[in-house]
C-alpha cells in the first residue's frame, strides 16, 4: 500500500474504521466480518476504506499496535503506584485491561494471530533478558519465551482477561515458578 500523507482528515477516518471494528467485534467473530459490515458502521465508503486500508487484517494490525502501544505508554508514565507485578503482566494482559481493546482477546479467532504479533514484537528484548536471567541458549531462551507468552495468553483467557482474585493467584503461582 502507498504510503498516505497522514493529515486530521486521514487520521480521523482511520480512527473511525478502527472503532468500527472494535465495535463490530461485540456482535461477530472476526472471521465472519467484511469490508462491507465494517464500512456500513464506520459509515464510509468502500473507496474510503480501501485509500487507508489493503484489507481487514490491516486494521486489525493497526489496533492491535494502538493497544500494545498504549499499554507500554501507560506503563512508562505511571508513578510507583505500580507494583511489581504490574510491572511484570505480559503485554497482553495489560492491553486486554484497557475496555476499549479488551474485545480483541475476547475473540476466539484471532488468539493466533494476537499470539504471532506478540511474538514478533517482543522476541528481541525477552529473548536476550531470558538468556541473561536463566543462564540459557538463544534457542532455549526461544522455547521459554514461547511457553513464557502461550501459556500466560491461555491462562488469561481461561479466565475472562480479569484481573480477579482467580487471576492474582495463578500470576503468584506462575511467578513462583518461573523463578530463576
Amino acid at each position: 500500500m502507498a504510503a498516505r500523507k497522514t493529515d486530521r482528515r486521514t487520521l480521523l477516518t482511520k480512527h473511525m474504521i478502527k472503532d468500527a471494528l472494535l465495535e463490530l467485534l461485540r456482535t461477530t467473530s472476526y472471521d465472519k466480518l467484511t469490508v462491507t459490515a465494517l464500512c456500513r458502521q464506520a459509515e464510509i465508503t468502500r473507496a474510503t476504506f480501501y485509500l487507508h486500508y489493503d484489507n481487514i487484517d490491516d486494521v486489525l494490525d493497526e489496533a492491535l499496535d494502538d493497544a500494545l502501544r498504549l499499554t507500554e505508554l501507560d506503563l512508562l508514565h505511571t508513578p510507583t503506584a505500580s507494583t511489581d507485578l504490574d510491572v511484570a503482566l505480559p503485554a497482553c494482559q495489560r492491553a486486554a485491561s484497557d475496555p476499549k481493546y479488551k474485545i480483541l482477546f475476547l475473540d476466539e479467532t484471532l488468539s493466533h494471530h494476537i499470539l504471532n504479533k506478540l511474538y514478533r514484537a517482543q522476541r528481541p528484548v525477552r529473548i536476550p533478558e531470558l538468556m541473561a536471567e536463566y543462564g540459557v541458549t538463544e534457542w532455549e531462551a526461544e522455547k521459554l519465551f514461547l511457553y513464557m507468552l502461550h501459556g500466560n495468553f491461555a491462562v488469561n483467557k481461561s479466565l475472562g482477561w480479569d484481573r480477579g482474585p482467580d487471576w492474582y493467584h495463578a500470576q503468584k503461582i506462575i511467578r513462583d515458578l518461573m523463578r530463576p
